[in-house]
């Protein structure tokens, strides 16, 4: 399956399209702007293609008092999620917890570190198998930032179910 994984930000945004099936990363930004998020979900008309991607988003989860940072956040993955829908994509919003219960990471620190690690665990071992080098990429070549959060919401939403819908 060909996942688009988004991780919002109030901004910019981590962008991965993950082939969960070869295990490999196809495109990875770390920094796209929503407006830049949008075009890339409104250029890509999924009718008649023979297997639709699943953009898969991950949603905000308020803790406690929201900050402004949070709320905008939020917007985005609405404009995301109604982008989506509005061309005809499967959509699935995740929400961090359920990337972090999908890839087993547990324990304390930094969450985006044990995140990063885990997936570098799944797609080679080390960051040598699982990056690579420009000569020899590995199936996580190019991904920085924010993106690994997206590969991240790509993992978890590729191996769990129930989509989305209005």
């Amino acid at each position: 399956m060909i996942v688009l994984a988004i991780d919002p930000g109030p901004t910019t945004c981590g962008v991965v399209l993950y082939d969960s099936e070869a295990k490999r990363v196809l495109y990875s930004e770390a920094a796209a702007t929503v407006a830049e998020v949008i075009a890339r979900i409104d250029s890509r008309a999924p009718i008649g293609e023979p297997q639709w991607p699943l953009i898969a988003i991950e949603r905000v989860q308020a803790q406690g008092q929201s900050g402004a940072s949070l709320l905008r956040t939020s917007e985005v993955v609405g404009r995301c999620w109604e982008a989506a829908l509005g061309r005809g994509y499967r959509v699935r919003l995740v929400y961090r917890r359920e990337v972090l219960k999908a890839l087993d990471v547990t324990g304390r620190g930094s969450r985006d570190a044990m995140v990063r690690a885990r997936l570098i665990e799944i797609h080679g071992g080390h960051k040598v198998a699982a990056v690579g080098t420009k000569k020899a990429p590995g199936p996580c070549y190019g991904v920085s930032s924010h993106a690994w959060a997206a590969l991240g919401v790509a993992v978890a939403a590729a191996g769990g179910a129930g989509e989305v819908g209005l």
